[in-house]
């Protein structure tokens, strides 16, 4: 609404509920002209425009189905795709190197200690592993047994920012479970 005139732009097939309304709005306000006979002179009903605006041509909007552009999706600023570090051989590798080379400490064997140990290590540029920091023990020698798995680790296939190696930090969890062990001990013998 500007200066009391308020604009109205609308579809023609909308124009016979326009001008209804239009109409009951002319004759409440006649009504209440009446009734404001002494109304201050300056004061003034606003004025209504209603522009009518012919329907598009058919078949110039596109319908339901109709093909639609391709959306162009860009990459945001600032994002990298980083390839993670991978044990060489991938992940079934990495589980067969822990089962094999586990050594399950005599003091958790006694204890019949169980669990899970995590292990956090950087994959450095050329695959070695370096900082090599026990985040959870669960006692009875295998955070050591943990730390010493990872120690002796094969070179890893380094995580990869556009084809590019770079240094990476890595969180291993390691499974000590009693029965599993020495059912695969006895499997290799």
């Amino acid at each position: 609404m500007r200066n009391g005139t308020l604009a109205i732009r609308a579809n023609a097939g909308w124009l016979p509920l326009l001008c209804l309304c239009f109409a009951a709005t002319a004759a409440a306000q006649d009504k209440a002209r009446a009734g404001d006979a002494g109304a201050d002179a300056q004061e003034r009903e606003p004025v209504v425009q209603v522009e009518l605006v012919e329907p598009p041509e058919p078949g110039s909007v596109p319908g339901p189905g109709a093909p639609q552009p391709p959306i162009e999706v860009q990459r945001p600023t600032g994002f990298r795709a980083i390839a993670p570090p991978e044990f060489p051989g991938g992940e079934a590798s990495l589980r067969a190197y822990l089962r094999d080379n586990l050594q399950y400490p005599s003091q958790a064997r006694k204890a019949q200690t169980q669990g899970v140990v995590v292990v956090r290590f950087d994959v450095d540029v050329d695959g070695t592993l370096k900082n090599i920091n026990l985040l959870r023990d669960i006692g009875g020698g295998c955070g050591a047994e943990a730390e010493r798995l990872v120690r002796n680790m094969p070179p890893w296939r380094p995580a990869q920012d556009s084809g590019t190696p770079v240094k990476q930090e890595y969180t291993l969890r390691i499974d000590f479970e009693l029965a599993q062990w020495l059912q695969d001990r006895k499997a290799r013998k």
